[in-house]
Parts: structure tokens; sequence; C-alpha cells
């Protein structure tokens, strides 16, 4: 506490709660001179080991496409150097085991999953367990039940995380009560009162003559919960109206009272957890799509579908059905209405 005040003044303007958390930016512009001071990172980690040896260009390279993939953003490149470094060492590493002269990008993308952090080993844990058991389906359809996707720590770790919800008549005469389990309960009871708010103002409907039931199935410390509201609202509806919904298809969301889908962090992170559940599609908000960073041939095992608002969430996740054409068209409707009248 005594040191805080020997910290230079433009550091110690960032320094909050008695100097317990500092706030610094963890991502940088992807621009050549970027480029070159990580060029100069790696150089100082082999000089720094002294044992593993140069790398190759391509290896360079890659070493920045890593850069890219964990800033999370378009066009940035990240800041956090101790974990890039980690890679950049176990790259070294597996290059003198090969007895290789050189550190060559393929020893760079072998030391990346060497090199994952203890977030990234829980969440493949936590799905090949889910996948095991079969918490989640990734084919077929199933009423009120979407596999949502979320993130470990610090977003740099994405997780399949199976939503669950039941609407049933109302146990109060009074109205209805929105009933959240799981460590996400205060999540989920704001997704489900902004779904209300879509459903009465496009639909017409009172939901409050229903108790709404969501369940975030084995959801673990750690996992931020804030853009599953798309996920939340699509159970919801799925359980109110008894449409079937994809069970190879994950998503990931953040939706207004206005039935707008709102960008979201992770998404490179949240697309990976997709593409090693073994789902064929996820839904991401359009606004994050740039963001999305996966390795060549990645992006061929999952096809990517942005969305903007509720209709287009309900178009693609849905069965077909005169059940579905009827329930988009009403929200359809509704939300032209409402886009009209802001124009004028």
């Amino acid at each position: 506490m005594t040191d805080v005040k020997g910290v230079h003044p433009a550091l110690r303007s960032r320094i909050r709660g008695g100097g317990y958390e500092v706030y610094m930016e963890d991502t940088m512009p992807d621009t050549p001179e970027n480029q070159d001071k990580l060029v100069q990172f790696v150089a100082q980690e082999i000089a720094k080991d002294g044992k593993i040896p140069h790398f190759e260009r391509e290896a360079v390279l890659e070493v920045i496409n890593d850069a890219r993939r964990k800033a999370g953003r378009a066009k940035r490149l990240t800041l956090n150097l101790r974990e890039l470094g980690g890679v950049v060492r176990v790259a070294g590493d597996l290059a003198r085991e090969d007895g290789a002269q050189l550190v060559t990008a393929d020893h760079v993308k072998r030391g990346r999953v060497v090199a994952r952090t203890m977030e990234q080993q829980m969440a493949s844990h936590y799905i090949e367990f889910k996948k095991d058991y079969e918490v989640f389906a990734t084919h077929g359809y199933a009423v009120g039940k979407v596999n949502g996707l979320a993130v470990l720590g610090d977003g740099s770790s994405g997780l399949v995380m199976p939503i669950v919800a039941e609407v049933t008549p109302a146990a109060s005469r009074n109205e209805g009560k929105i009933i959240a389990t799981g460590k996400l309960g205060s999540i989920a009871r704001e997704a489900v009162e902004n779904v209300s708010a879509i459903v009465k103002k496009h639909m017409g409907r009172d939901v409050s003559n229903f108790d709404i039931h969501v369940q975030f199935l084995q959801t673990y410390e750690g996992v931020e919960g804030d853009s599953a509201s798309i996920s939340i609202a699509l159970a919801v509806l799925s359980a109110m109206e008894n449409i079937p919904i994809r069970q190879d298809l994950a998503m990931t969301g953040s939706l207004s009272v206005r039935g707008d889908v709102l960008p979201i962090g992770g998404a490179t992170a949240k697309t990976e957890a997709a593409i090693e559940a073994g789902v064929k599609q996820v839904m991401m908000p359009r606004k994050n799509i740039d963001d999305i960073y996966l390795p060549k041939g990645a992006r061929d095992k999952i096809e990517i579908t942005p969305v903007s608002n509720i209709v287009e969430v309900l178009k693609v996740a849905l069965q077909d059905g005169p059940q579905k054409k009827k329930l988009v068209d009403e929200i359809e409707d509704g939300y032209k209405k409402m886009k009209k009248r802001e124009k004028k």
C-alpha cells in the first residue's frame, strides 16, 4: 500500500481499489509496426531462454497469427505476452526434441496445443464430459433446449453451455414467476424479462400468465454468461410454442428488449468450442463476424451464420413447419412495424 505513492501518476490514475486493480490495454492495432514488435518479442524470448533454436519466417508469422486469434477482436493483436511467450518456448522445446535446427510453423501449431492455459484445459474437459454423458446433443431436434456458448475466465476459452426451458401455467393467481436455476440465474432472469417484452410487444401476448423455468445444465465456476440471452429467449419461445430447436446448432449473442442481437466477447473461443463439440453450425452476432480468427482449415469444419435480430435467430434455429411459420410471421410483423416507426 505504501508503494502506491511512488507509482508514476500516469499509471496510478489507472489503479482502483487501493492499488489492487490495474486497468491496461490488452490488445494493440494490427499494424506492420506492431507486427515488427512481436517479431522482436520472439527474438527476445529466444535469447532469454538460451536453449531453443531460432524461428523460421513462417514460424514467426504463425506466432503473429496466434496473437490475432488471442486478441478476440478484428484488426487487433494481443498484449498477453506471457501466454504468447509460453507458445514460443514450447514450440522451441518441441523443435529441440525433434532435433530441428530451426523452429517451424508446425512446431508453433503443436506448441499452441501443449501450452494451453488452465481455463482452456478445463473447457476441453467440460466439453468431453458433456459429450460422453450426452448432456448436449449435436443432431436432431428438441423442444426448449439450446446449445448456448460461453467463455471461461479471461474469455480465451470457450465451451458449450446447454440451456433448457419449461413454460407452465402460473401457479399463482396474481402473476407468473421466472424460476431460474444454476449459477447464472440472474442472467437468465434478465434474458427472460427481455423475451417477455418482445413477446408482449410483437405478439400481443402477456407472459405473466405463465411460470417460466430456465436451467443452465452443469454450469461451472468461472463461466461468463452475459451473452446467453438469445439462447435463453429461443429456449423459452420454443417451450412456449412447442416448436423443436435444431441441436446441430450452437449460438451466442446478447438480446435487447427491442429484439436486436448485440455483439459479445470471446467470438473466436466460442466458435472453437462449437467445432470441438461437433456441432455443424454456429450463430453469431453480425457485428462479431470479423472478430472470429480461426486457423486454416478450421473454418471448413463449421458454418458460421451472422444474425442481427430475433427474427433471423428463429428462422435459422427452429424446425420448419406451420407452427414455426406462424411464430416467425407474428414476431417479424411486429419487428418491422417497430423499425418503420423509428424511421418516421
